[in-house]
């Protein structure tokens, strides 16, 4: 190849989501000799700052609103895309920036798919969105096995679909002292066993039935704290229904956690109750310090944790089932470090940021061959 290929990767976020962090991690791995890449990003992006610590040039855009189709966005985007001539449009949900790149005669359009298809829905429906798919995308990138069989369903040409697992960096592993403190400042006591869930404070992650769970825990042994990391639409909502089930003396709101990763790397056992997954990021990242995690079947979550080897799966809404596998992890000291060194070994080998990078890149050179 004679020169670098141009890629401008367009998200809409105004905050840093799972898509920012896919984005900022392939950001600090790219292959800067064969590719050179720019981010396009609503002018006020948590981002945008985010992006230009790495040395990546940004185009901020006054036009892009925090959603997946704005109309009034399209013309300033065909501009761009006209004036930049990049040779790969790829865009994280951005409907807009697909139909502006096809405008714009970009040459290749690839689309990132963060979370799972809706609900298939009617035949007309299923080819309706195979023809969106067929018509503004060259490629679709999945994040797991699960979002492309979910897409499958919905109507897109399987053979228009590459999975590539998202990647995360190494976490340190923190001394016994350094997570003694680090919950200490979360209300956290000597002695206390943690177990988390970090999660938008969403309908979708159920948090509901972790604090069923926790209740759950709670009436057989009061040596363990749960912390709720994150937040969201639900929080006072989810505040008050602590209280009614009185465990409020065990359970910690962190809030929004800015280096989240520690507070991951701090836990005895992480979970997710979502009742739709793509992948899970949170899971990954605890798994990647060894520490087993509990989760729901739902979607990606099964291609991370492994039943029985690195932690266990339970079914949606299953609070029961829940609590009893987090109480045999809590019970069993020998149990946790095994299934943490069966995490550990499982994260670095398929889902680490420099190989996610490769991958991508892999498709970048393939593109219009």
């Amino acid at each position: 190849m004679d020169r670098k290929k141009k890629v401008l990767h367009v998200l809409t976020d105004r905050n840093i989501g799972g898509a920012g962090r896919w984005l900022l991690y392939y950001l600090k791995y790219h292959d800067r000799e064969k590719f050179e890449v720019k981010a396009v990003l609503p002018h006020d992006s948590a981002l945008v700052e985010a992006v230009q610590a790495l040395h990546v040039p940004v185009i901020p855009m006054a036009e892009m609103e925090d959603r997946s189709f704005d109309k009034k966005a399209v013309g300033a985007l065909v501009k761009l895309f006209r004036q930049e001539k990049p040779d790969i449009v790829h865009t994280h949900a951005s409907m807009t920036a697909r139909l502006a790149a096809r405008l714009a005669r970009v040459p290749s359009i690839f689309h990132t798919k963060h979370c799972m298809e809706g609900a298939p829905g009617l035949l007309p429906k299923k080819l309706l969105r195979r023809e969106v798919n067929a018509a503004f995308s060259d490629k679709i990138i999945a994040v797991s096995r699960s979002v492309r069989r979910s897409m499958v369903k919905a109507g897109t040409h399987p053979e228009q679909i590459a999975v590539v697992y998202n990647g995360i960096e190494p976490i340190p592993v923190p001394s016994a002292e350094e997570k003694a403190a680090l919950l200490a400042s979360f209300g956290g006591k000597a002695g206390e066993k943690a177990v988390g869930m970090v999660a938008r404070l969403e309908e979708v992650k159920d948090h509901e039935t972790f604090l069923l769970a926790a209740q759950n825990v709670l009436e057989k042994r009061r040596d363990v704290r749960f912390y709720i990391v994150g937040d969201g639409s639900l929080r006072d909502e989810l505040k008050r229904r602590v209280y009614e089930l009185g465990i409020s003396e065990n359970v910690t709101f962190t809030g929004f956690v800015k280096d989240v990763e520690k507070i991951e790397a701090a836990l005895d056992i992480a979970v997710i109750t979502s009742k739709a997954e793509a992948l899970c990021l949170s899971i990954i990242e605890s798994m990647i310090v060894g520490i087993p995690a509990v989760g729901t079947d739902s979607g990606g979550v099964a291609e991370v944790i492994q039943h029985g080897e690195n932690g266990f799966l339970v079914s949606v809404g299953d609070s029961d089932g829940l609590a009893e596998r987090i109480e045999e992890l809590l019970a069993d000291d020998a149990k946790r470090r095994e299934f943490g060194a069966n995490g550990k070994k499982r994260a670095e080998s398929m889902f680490l940021a420099d190989k996610m990078t490769k991958r991508i890149e892999k498709l970048y050179l393939e593109a219009g061959k």
